[in-house]
């Protein structure tokens, strides 16, 4: 008995012919795409955020090399605040120490009239204020563009003879300001 070839049934056109075993394996020329698209939306996200990350990390970098430098010309400022001395009655000025308990006015039962007049009409800052205007900032200020400005405090009573020191940048943001009252205003009446 011949075996009869058979014929394959015609295919309708709903059916989907589905593939063999071996055919099932890898992935579709569709498929590999869109997984290359989704990797490259991932690559550029997280570029994204890395260069964010960077950029974020340099500002705080410049941001903390600004206070740092602040701080250096701030100590400065302090150890001259504190060694401002009128013990010359006629001319307050810097001493090249720390002055002393009794050496920051003239010495003398009392106070000179004219430190009690300074003391009164706030000129006593005059010297003070001077003298750090013209004080050399760190080197580092030119670099970071770091400015400094010393103006005598608003103050509607001058006796209280405060000043303030403001630090700022390039833009001219201000960076930190204090305000400050000199060692021998302590002696003022």
């Amino acid at each position: 008995m011949a075996v009869k070839p058979t014929t394959p049934e015609p295919r309708k056109p709903n059916q989907v012919q589905q593939r063999s075993g071996d055919q099932r394996s890898g992935f579709t020329l569709v498929e590999v795409m869109i997984a290359a698209v989704l990797m490259v939306i991932a690559a550029i996200g997280s570029m994204a955020m890395f260069n964010y990350g960077i950029s974020q990390n340099s500002n705080s970098r410049d941001k903390q090399e600004q206070q740092t430098a602040i701080s250096e010309d701030l100590a400065t400022i302090q150890v001259l605040n504190d060694r401002y001395s009128c013990s010359d009655p006629e001319a307050c000025a810097i001493e090249s120490s720390d002055p002393g308990e009794d050496g920051y006015y003239a010495a003398g039962p009392a106070p000179s009239t004219v430190f009690n007049d300074a003391c009164l009409d706030g000129s006593l800052l005059d010297n003070l204020i001077t003298t750090l205007e013209s004080t050399p900032t760190p080197n580092a200020f030119s670099s970071l563009g770091i400015s400094r400005m010393v103006v005598r405090a608003p103050d509607p009573d001058a006796r209280y003879l405060r000043y303030t020191v403001t630090w700022r940048g390039s833009d001219g943001a201000r960076l930190r300001q204090i305000n400050l009252v000199p060692t021998v205003a302590g002696w003022c009446p």
